[in-house]
């Protein structure tokens, strides 16, 4: 162990001297920072960059270079690829929910689980879908008064798709509020633990772990539930939802299926991540909506036509308010950067929330814009990545895409939107969320 511990301070102190060359706070400003990081890391990421520019570094503990630049962003995403896995904040995650596509760094065994799993949310799969997604919302909508809680809406409807969806439509009431109330404990105490420094470990006996760990297994139990049942009836009938179908899907090539475990962490990915993701997406998209009238007025004239502009004005919204405000990577080499060469073990932390809404790549960055994306310059030029970028890009893009188009204009096409206050502020968690509900009159254009 004094070997061990001996081996790892050694390592910390290679680190630093690797790091000490690249711009970034030093002595008591380092302090400051940390400080700042545990208090508010979107403000901590933005006052980095106002001061060092287009990279960062932070040595011990965080043993960090920061990225904002999209050229080099690119290399560590794209080009670079193979050289860079999944960063030491997804280990929390991973605590969670196993080894899905989102926190795997086997490469092999990720390229053949992705291959099986992408069907379920290419072209063909959404449109199998389209019409419970739409089913579910209109029912909902129906249901709206001239007031909403658009935060509380958009987590409901998005719960409720997910778990028809992804769990199937047999859920039932009583299995559904347990998974919702396990859905989000959660979520809030894994996507909290990322951001702490020093995080009690699970089996430390405190109070919020044994909370934590009962409503983990509530779902996990659920799920395996589900899988079981699903591996009793080797010739089904019909596949409606996405875990019934990877269960019984193949690799092609070697015929082999998921495992029970490998099934269990992709379902727990989605339900833990994909859902809450979109459903904070659609917060933002409809604040937005609310707060510029004339962007929502073109729109809903628009979308009687077609989808076009509307594509413009949530590739707009993900700028502002990207899905995951930071990324993470970890380089399994040393790696050229443009000009900076980055050491084995060196943590890549890639703050896209900043870079989206820099002076420095966009014009007017803090305006709500949606014209800015007809170009398509933003998107060649990786100055918005929402989704990431590269071969570890977010499976469910499409699915999320076409899951709040069907939202959107289910909502429009019957109401117009007001902010009842300001719009909030965001908060970094996994994923952006408002840290205040956001208040919206409705007005009936029927």
């Amino acid at each position: 162990m004094a070997n061990e511990n001996r081996k790892s301070s050694f390592k910390k102190a290679i680190t630093f001297v690797r790091l000490s060359h690249i711009p970034g706070p030093r002595g008591l400003k380092y302090i400051n920072y940390v400080k700042e990081f545990q208090k508010n890391i979107l403000a901590a990421f933005t006052q980095t960059h106002n001061e060092y520019g287009k990279i960062a570094s932070f040595p011990w503990p965080m043993n960090s270079v920061i990225i904002y630049d999209p050229k080099m962003i690119k290399e560590v995403l794209i080009e670079n690829n193979r050289s860079f896995i999944k960063g030491e904040q997804i280990e929390e995650i991973r605590a969670v929910v196993g080894n899905g596509l989102a926190t795997n760094n086997d490469f092999n065994l990720w390229l053949r689980n992705r291959t099986i799993i992408s069907k379920e949310f290419g072209n063909n799969a959404i449109t199998r879908y389209e019409p419970s997604i739409k089913n579910i919302t209109s029912k909902m909508v129906a249901n709206f008064s001239d007031s909403i809680n658009i935060c509380d809406f958009c987590k409901k409807v998005t719960f409720d798709i997910a778990c028809e969806i992804f769990l199937g439509s047999n859920l039932g009431e009583e299995k559904a509020k347990i998974v919702s109330e396990a859905v989000d404990y959660t979520s809030i105490v894994t996507y909290e633990r990322i951001f702490e420094f020093f995080p009690i470990p699970y089996w430390v006996p405190t109070k919020k772990n044994f909370k934590f760990k009962r409503h983990f297994k509530n779902l996990e139990t659920i799920v395996m539930e589900l899988i079981t049942k699903e591996r009793e009836n080797p010739r089904p009938t019909e596949l409606s939802s996405v875990l019934q179908r990877l269960v019984h899907a193949k690799d092609e090539e070697t015929g082999t299926s998921l495992r029970d475990d490998e099934l269990r962490d992709e379902i727990l990915t989605i339900m833990l991540a994909g859902h809450e993701t979109t459903a904070h997406t659609l917060s933002w998209i409809f604040g937005l909506l609310a707060k510029h009238q004339d962007i929502q007025e073109k729109l809903f004239i628009e979308i009687q036509r077609n989808d076009d502009y509307l594509d413009l004005v949530i590739h707009e919204a993900m700028r502002l308010y990207p899905a995951f405000p930071v990324l993470s990577r970890k380089a399994s080499k040393d790696t050229q950067i443009g000009d900076l060469q980055i050491f084995k073990n060196t943590n890549v932390v890639i703050p896209i929330y900043v870079m989206q809404r820099s002076e420095k790549y966009h014009q007017d960055p803090l305006e709500f814009k949606p014209d800015r994306f007809i170009t398509n310059e933003i998107n060649k030029e990786h100055r918005s990545i929402p989704f990431s970028k590269g071969p570890r890009r977010c499976i469910g893009e499409l699915f999320s895409l076409s899951e709040i188009k069907i939202i959107i204009k289910e909502v429009l096409n019957n109401f117009q939107l007001e902010l009842s206050d300001e719009l909030p502020l965001a908060e970094a968690y996994v994923s952006l969320r408002p840290k205040k509900d956001i208040l919206i009159k409705l007005t009936s254009r029927l």
